[in-house]
C-alpha cells in the first residue's frame, strides 16, 4: 500500500475512534449520502427526459391520437417526478410551487416575477388540461404548458444539480414526504384531472423506502430493529396503496393510523438511535421533534410570529393578553371587548351572521371567525389583510364599527391603572422606553390569541391511539372528507385550514361563489369583493375577486352560522353548497372560482357522515391556558 493511502486510512480510523458514539460515523454517512445523491441525480435526469418527450409530442400535427399520446405521457412524466419530489420540493420549494408542481391557479410570487401574475403552469396544470375535452384551444394550451415546463426544468437542473446532502436532511425529506403523501397525494389535491393520487403516492412511497434503505450501510446495533420496522411499515404502506388504488374507496384513516403516523415517529427514533444529529436544513413550520401529525406541537406557531415584539409563548404576556382581551375599556365607548365577538362558549365566535357593531342597529361587515388555532397562519381576517397576530389587533382597534379608537387613547387609560402598570412592567420592562405602548399591547393580545390551541378532540385522541372508540360514521366521514368530498384538498390536515403542507409556509384563500343565503333555486352572488379589496397591492388581481381565507373547520360544530357572510345556517347547508359545486355549480357566472363547479355527488348519508366527523373535531379543553401550575379559564 502506498504511504499516502496508508496515511489517509490511518487518519480516517483515528477520526472515527476519537469521534466516539455521540456522532454519526463519517465513512458510513458519506456512503449513504453519496448513494442517495447518485440515485437522485439519475432519477432527476430521467424526469427531465420525460419532460422532453412530453414537449416534443406537442410539436406534432394536432390530432386526437396525438392528444391521447400526450395524455399518456403526462401520466408517465408525473410518475417520474414522484421519484424525486420528496427531495426536490424540500430544496426548491418556491420554484417547485410556482413552476413545477404547484396548484393550477394564477400565482403572485415574492421570489419570481415580483408584483406580476404568473399564469398557471407545471404538472398539476397539465394533469388538469389533458383531462379536458380535445379542442384546438386546449391543445395549444397544453403545448404552452409543456414548453414552459421544459424551460423551467432545464433551468432548475443547472442550479440544482449536483445535489449535496446530509443524512439528517435525507430523513427530514422523507418525513416531510410522508406529510405530503397524506395531505396532497391521497386527497387528490395533486391530481385535479386524473385523480391518480393513490398510484402516484405508491411511487413516492416506494422511492422513499429505497432511499431510506441506504442507511443500512451504517447502522448502530441498537438502531437495527428500528430500521427493520421502518422498512416493513413502508412495505405495508406500499401494499395498501397498490391494492386499494380506487380513489373513493381508499381507507385514509387506516393509512394514517397504521402507516403514516408510525413511520413519522419511527424515523425520528431511528435518527436518534443511529446518532444522526438533528440539524434540519430547511426552515419551516413543522416541529421536527413531533412524533405524530396530530400532536399538539406538530406545527410551531412561533414560525408564524417571528417578527413580533416578544415571542408569543410567554406566560406573563398570555395572562396580560387575556385581561386585555376581556377588558371593555379598550374600546372607544367602554362597552365592547374582544369577548363581544369571540365567545369561548361558541368556539370564540359569536353565533351571529355578522357581529354587532358599536353603533346600535348596525353590524360589522362580516361573520366573526373562530380564534381557536388561528395562530397557524401567515395571513389574517377573511380578506387576509393582516400579516400577523399583532397587526391584526390594530385593525380591530381602529375600525369604526368595532373598537373605534386608537392606541394613544388606550395607552392613556392603561397608564392610569396600577394593575396594568405592574403587569406591563413585569412582561416588557427594558424593551422600550415605555412599557405600555402600541407594540406591547398588540403583543400581549396576540400572545393570548396564539395560546388558543385546540388539538385534543375525540378525533385527535383516536388517531394518536389514546382512545379506542370512535364512531363508525365519523370514520366514514373522515375518509370522505379527505377523499371523495375533496374537503381535505383545501382544509389541509392537521389544522384543517388553508395553510399548505408539507411545510405550511403559506395560507390560501378560495373563491367559492358564496351566495346571499343558501338558495340553490335562485342563487345570488354575495357582493363582498373579499381579498381583492383588502388594500394590499399584491392582492389587487382579478383572481382574488370574491376570494376569502380558508379557515379551520376544527370546532365548527360550535361556530354556526357559516361563511364570511354568515348566511349558511347549518353544516347541512354548507355541505350541500359544496355538493352542488359552489356558486358556479348552481349556475352563477364566476370566472375565477377555485372550487370545481362539478357536483361531488355525495349522498345524504355521506353528507351526514362528513358532519359526524366534523363534530369529532370539537375540543373544549383548548379553552384554558396553564400558568405556573394552575389553570386559567378562558
Amino acid at each position: 500500500m502506498k504511504k499516502g493511502s496508508l496515511l489517509v486510512l490511518t487518519i480516517v480510523i483515528c477520526f472515527i475512534l476519537l469521534s466516539g458514539k455521540n456522532s454519526e460515523r463519517p465513512y458510513q454517512s458519506i456512503m449513504v449520502t453519496k448513494k442517495v445523491e447518485e440515485s437522485y441525480q439519475i432519477n432527476f435526469l430521467n424526469f427531465q427526459k420525460e419532460v422532453d418527450k412530453l414537449e416534443s409530442l406537442t410539436t406534432f400535427e394536432r390530432s386526437k391520437d396525438v392528444f391521447l399520446s400526450i395524455k399518456k405521457q403526462v401520466l408517465t412524466t408525473r410518475l417520474a417526478y414522484k421519484e424525486i419530489e420528496f427531495i426536490f420540493d424540500y430544496y426548491q420549494t418556491p420554484y417547485n410551487g410556482t413552476f413545477i408542481n404547484g396548484a393550477p391557479l394564477p400565482k403572485i410570487s415574492e421570489y419570481f416575477d415580483e408584483g406580476n401574475v404568473i399564469a398557471p403552469s407545471g404538472l398539476q396544470a397539465l394533469d388538469e388540461a389533458v383531462y379536458e375535452d380535445y379542442s384546438l384551444e386546449n391543445f395549444n394550451h397544453i403545448k404552452v404548458l409543456a414548453k414552459d415546463l421544459k424551460v423551467h426544468v432545464d433551468h432548475v437542473s443547472e442550479i440544482h444539480l449536483p445535489i449535496r446532502l446530509k443524512s439528517s436532511q435525507i430523513i427530514e425529506c422523507i418525513r416531510s414526504g410522508l406529510v405530503r403523501v397524506f395531505t396532497l397525494g391521497v386527497t387528490g389535491f395533486d391530481t385535479p384531472g386524473s385523480v391518480n393520487g393513490i398510484t402516484e403516492s405508491y411511487i413516492s412511497f416506494k422511492r422513499m423506502r429505497k432511499t431510506f434503505m441506504t442507511f443500512e450501510a451504517g447502522i448502530y446495533p441498537e438502531a437495527r430493529p428500528k430500521f427493520k420496522s421502518i422498512v416493513n411499515l413502508f412495505l405495508e404502506g406500499e401494499d395498501l396503496l397498490k391494492s386499494n388504488d380506487n380513489f373513493n374507496e381508499f381507507n385514509r384513516l387506516t393509512f394514517l393510523k397504521h402507516i403514516i403516523n408510525p413511520l413519522y415517529a419511527e424515523l425520528l427514533e431511528f435518527q436518534n438511535l443511529n446518532n444522526i444529529r438533528l440539524e434540519p436544513y430547511k426552515k419551516h413550520a413543522q416541529n421536527y421533534q413531533a412524533k405524530n401529525l396530530f400532536d399538539i406541537d406538530f406545527l410551531n406557531t412561533n414560525f408564524y410570529s417571528e417578527l413580533v415584539y416578544l415571542p408569543l409563548d410567554n406566560d406573563k404576556t398570555i395572562y396580560l393578553g387575556k385581561l386585555l382581551f376581556e377588558d371593555p375599556q379598550l374600546s372607544g365607548n367602554h362597552k365592547m371587548s374582544c369577548l363581544s365577538c369571540h365567545n369561548p362558549k361558541k368556539g370564540f365566535s359569536d353565533g351571529l351572521p355578522k357581529s354587532l357593531s358599536n353603533k346600535e342597529g348596525f353590524t360589522t361587515l362580516r361573520n366573526s371567525p373562530s380564534l381557536l388555532n388561528v395562530g397557524y397562519s401567515t395571513r389574517y381576517f377573511w380578506d387576509m389583510r393582516a400579516s400577523n397576530l399583532e397587526t391584526q389587533v390594530g385593525h380591530v382597534i381602529n375600525n369604526k364599527l368595532e373598537f373605534n379608537t386608537d392606541f394613544d387613547a388606550i395607552i392613556e387609560k392603561l397608564n392610569k391603572d396600577s394593575k396594568y402598570l405592574k403587569l406591563f412592567k413585569d412582561a416588557y420592562a427594558g424593551i422600550s422606553e415605555k412599557d405600555i405602548n402600541q407594540r406591547s399591547i398588540s403583543n400581549a393580545i396576540a400572545a393570548y390569541v396564539n395560546s388558543l390551541k385546540s388539538f385534543n378532540s375525540t378525533f385527535d385522541k383516536y388517531v394518536r391511539n389514546e382512545i379506542e372508540d370512535y364512531p363508525q360514521s365519523a370514520k366514514r366521514g373522515f375518509n370522505l372528507f379527505m377523499g371523495k368530498g375533496a374537503c381535505g384538498s383545501c382544509h389541509f390536515a392537521p389544522v384543517f385550514n388553508g395553510s399548505v403542507p408539507p411545510f405550511y409556509l403559506d395560507s390560501e384563500s378560495e373563491v367559492l361563489g358564496i351566495t346571499q343565503g343558501f338558495d340553490s333555486i335562485n342563487p345570488k352572488l354575495d357582493l363582498d369583493l373579499g381579498r381583492i379589496a383588502n388594500g394590499i397591492q399584491i392582492d389587487k388581481f382579478s383572481h382574488f375577486k370574491n376570494s376569502f381565507k380558508t379557515v379551520s373547520v376544527r370546532n365548527v360544530a360550535l361556530t354556526a352560522p357559516y361563511m364570511h357572510n354568515g348566511s349558511f345556517k347549518t353544516l347541512e347547508d354548507v355541505l350541500e353548497f359544496y355538493n352542488l359545486g359552489g356558486g358556479a355549480g348552481m349556475g352563477l357566472d364566476i370566472d375565477n372560482q377555485t372550487l370545481s363547479k362539478e357536483p361531488l355527488l355525495l349522498s345524504k348519508q355521506e353528507i351526514k357522515d362528513i358532519i359526524a366527523f366534523l363534530k369529532t373535531l370539537t375540543d373544549p379543553t383548548g379553552f384554558v391556558v396553564e400558568k405556573k401550575g394552575s389553570f386559567i379559564s378562558h
